[in-house]
């Protein structure tokens, strides 16, 4: 009993030791060995998976992380590879490394979630009463890693809200902005959604590539068509509202309303 009471102080005081002891009852334990002579067990030694172990340390932890990330999910090892890839001891530019692990931990939680801008996951982890060096010193870690990316993220959101719900250029860049994107890249992003690299006439005059007209044109179909009962001037008011309220100019929806009243005159 001794035995157990000491090593629970030990892991009391020592947490970190809990992996590195062999899995072995800590009981009193006796084995009658010949001539009936009682024996007790031969020691087991502690091994540290600290730098510098011995390969059989190294062999040991190796096994336990394999059975762990077998039992993990997609998400937990992706974090735990993540974590992992920052993993060292004591401070890095003056901030604890246990600190930055935590911040990288509780970030890594959020981008699971969904895709956040540098600003959004700015604010949320400094919501979180983290420090703002070392909210900054994650950040710029995360984007040198590529899980941080304003542009890539701006182009995924404008091509997804243009596709979904019809928004225009100036609302996806409102949107944007909100989200605190860089003007270029807010800029960029949406110069990818709506214009041809090629640039024939009708992109010049509205800033839309005519695959983008097109598609435009035959979401505004359907709302036209479902106001066949109403007067021109009514189905016109309510169409010049659907597109300004989606963030498109006048000379867009100028073109759009020229284009019905040509192809389904009431």
């Amino acid at each position: 009993m001794a035995a157990l009471a000491a090593s629970r102080r030990l892991l009391h005081l020592r947490p970190d030791l809990e992996f590195c002891l062999r899995s072995r009852a800590l009981t009193p334990f006796r084995a009658k060995g010949a001539g009936g002579v009682w024996h007790a067990p031969p020691r087991r030694r502690l091994v540290s998976f600290r730098q510098g172990s011995s390969n059989e340390g190294n062999a040991y932890a190796g096994e336990s992380r394999a059975k762990n990330n077998a039992m993990q999910s997609p998400d937990q090892q992706f974090m735990q590879l993540s974590l992992e890839e920052g993993d060292g001891d004591g401070t890095v530019s003056g901030i604890s490394e246990s600190v930055l692990q935590d911040v990288k931990k509780s970030a890594i939680e959020l981008l699971a979630i969904r895709a956040f801008t540098v600003s959004e996951l700015r604010k949320k982890l400094c919501g979180k009463n983290y420090s703002v060096d070392t909210v900054d010193s994650v950040i710029a870690d995360f984007k040198s890693r590529g899980l941080l990316n304003d542009g890539y993220y701006a182009e995924s959101f404008s091509r997804s809200r243009w596709q979904s719900s019809t928004w225009g250029p100036r609302r996806i860049k409102q949107a944007l902005r909100q989200k605190g994107v860089p003007e270029a890249e807010v800029d960029q992003a949406t110069r990818s959604v709506f214009q041809d690299i090629q640039g024939d006439e009708e992109q010049t005059a509205h800033g839309f590539s005519k695959a983008s007209m097109d598609h435009l044109f035959a979401q505004a179909s359907k709302q036209w068509q479902r106001g066949g009962s109403l007067p021109l001037e009514k189905r016109r008011a309510r169409i010049v509202r659907w597109l300004q309220y989606r963030g498109f100019n006048w000379a867009v929806i100028n073109s759009i309303i020229r284009k019905l009243e040509t192809q389904h005159p009431p």
